[in-house]
């Protein structure tokens, strides 16, 4: 399936850096597009849609799916998830990378759907148990489905299944609880190291500085960027497609192209690099005078 278009979606790109998104209403339908299901690499699959990532990773003892779009995906993540050979009540795991809309909205049918177990970071537990309602910057305009949280995880936590392992890594200020999760996977004999990535950006109306959207929230974004800084995967991917190029480098994958396309190492890096100076672009504003105020 075919990307839909930045001016579509209303993003922003900045040259070599990525994306930097603005959600607003208008977005959601053209973020619910399906896209054929396929490996991407090990035992990770791309069940997502065509902007809202989600993954499953099989494993011997079962299923964990890494974020589950809107409300209206969970019947295409169902079909996709079947597609691939999955029955669905042999996926144990649910895990999210944040506490928004348009990555858990579905969690609560999928969590019926499969019987799943949810799990969720401190400080994006409660909200995705009362349904996005009392969010920092959505306040109660953006709410899904409320779903109980089985396991609230901490920064550092493992969760493990049948061989797999995936560590939760906090990465704060998106949402209070946004996590990125990193793993390894087997390929032709070779280990890669995988990172889901969360996400840095900064949404419009989100005060840094000046009456802050929550106590701390500029010390949670940097401690983002240290900890994604930190980070050195081959394998890049991420909540949102746009993050890390899936249209390219699926269609590249298909053609046969070697390596594997998603092995990006540069592109993570580029990544982080551009959400960092777009949240320090944002603290610049909050606290520069403005032309006006200044006399110049």
């Amino acid at each position: 399936m075919r990307l839909i278009s930045a001016l579509a979606l209303g993003l922003t790109f900045v040259a070599g850096l990525g994306v930097s998104y603005s959600q607003t209403p208008a977005q959601e339908p053209d973020w619910n597009t399906p896209v054929e299901p396929f490996r991407i690499i090990g035992n990770i699959f791309y069940v997502g849609t065509n902007e809202l990532g989600a993954y499953l990773l099989k494993t011997p003892e079962g299923g964990i799916l890494v974020d589950g779009g809107l409300p209206e995906s969970a019947p295409l993540i169902t079909r996709s998830i079947e597609a691939i050979g999955v029955p669905l009540t042999s996926v144990r795991i649910l895990l999210t990378t944040q506490a928004h809309f348009d990555h858990v909205g579905s969690m609560a049918e999928l969590a019926a759907k499969t019987g799943g177990r949810v799990m969720v970071m401190i400080g994006d537990a409660a909200l995705v148990e009362h349904g996005g309602r009392g969010d920092y910057l959505f306040g109660d305009t953006k709410v899904f489905p409320p779903v109980t949280v089985g396991e609230v995880l901490h920064d550092g936590s493992t969760v493990t299944l049948g061989g797999t392992a995936l560590v939760a890594h906090l990465t704060p200020g998106h949402t209070k609880g946004c996590t990125t999760w990193t793993t390894t996977v087997r390929e032709n004999g070779l280990t890669y190291t995988v990172v889901f990535a969360g996400s840095g950006s900064v949404n419009p109306g989100t005060r840094l500085v000046k009456d802050p959207s929550y106590p701390g929230i500029r010390a949670d974004y940097e401690k983002t960027f240290r900890v994604l800084s930190a980070l050195h995967p081959d394998v890049f991917l991420g909540a949102h497609a746009g993050f890390f190029g899936l249209d390219g480098k699926r269609a590249a994958l298909l053609a046969g192209k070697t390596p594997n396309p998603f092995i990006d190492p540069a592109g993570f890096q580029a990544f982080v690099k551009g959400q960092s100076e777009r949240f320090h672009d944002a603290v610049q504003k909050e606290t520069t005078p403005s032309a006006s105020g200044s006399g110049q």
